[in-house]
């Protein structure tokens, strides 16, 4: 059974569809291909294995085409212990959560956010492979097309020494306001994907684009 407590707010959404259930590929895939449509996400964990960290922060902008349609992100309870270590990297407290949601309470707004789209993320490996294992202690799967910032600046410009966000961001002259809390995360991912988008074109962007096989699970 669902919960009853809920998270986060949906800022820009007018008219938007909330179906239910998980898209079925290849239609959602080449639909969003076609249309230009991505979800940015980042999630925070309590664990730098996302096979084992319970997430505990995640944030997700709708991007049509480079036009931010809505946005959304919300602290979650994640009914385990944070360790040191990922406190004073996030900034997260678990003091922060006591009010937070159980992922099982914004599962379906999740779902909902990124269904008939694209999953954009830095390092998408990590942020879907904890969101897959989350979803599956719902009962529900989670399986959408992905792109990933980080591959994709590698492939366009291959001459960079370092490819983290921060690294790319300073030298796109983008601004990256904190790192390693999900909506800044999230929004500075969307600034690299336009940034990227709009420099190489979306043949070369869109080419990218793949499912997400289990060979791609971290």
């Amino acid at each position: 059974m669902l919960g009853t407590r809920t998270g986060g707010k949906i800022v820009g959404l007018h008219g938007m569809q909330r179906p239910c259930g998980t898209p079925r590929p290849p239609a959602a895939y080449e639909g969003a291909m076609e249309r230009l449509r991505f979800a940015v996400l980042d999630v925070e964990t309590t664990s730098g294995d996302p096979t084992e960290g319970r997430v505990m922060e995640v944030a997700v902008l709708a991007l049509d085409g480079t036009h931010e349609r809505l946005r959304w992100d919300t602290l979650i309870q994640p009914r385990t212990r944070i360790p040191g270590f990922i406190r004073r990297l996030t900034g997260i407290d678990p003091r922060m959560l006591d009010e937070a949601p159980h992922f099982i309470d914004v599962v379906r707004t999740l779902e909902t956010l990124t269904q008939d789209r694209i999953v954009v993320a830095h390092n998408v490996r990590f942020d879907m492979t904890a969101l897959e294992h989350e979803f599956a202690r719902t009962g529900l799967v989670f399986d959408r097309p992905t792109l990933c910032t980080e591959r994709l600046a590698r492939q366009l410009t291959p001459h960079l020494p370092h490819y983290n966000l921060g690294s790319l961001c300073r030298y796109f002259g983008i601004e990256f306001r904190a790192a390693h809390r999900a909506l800044s995360d999230a929004e500075a991912t969307a600034a690299l994907f336009s940034r990227l988008l709009n420099e190489f074109g979306e043949e070369r962007i869109m080419a990218a684009v793949t499912t997400w096989p289990k060979a791609m699970r971290a």
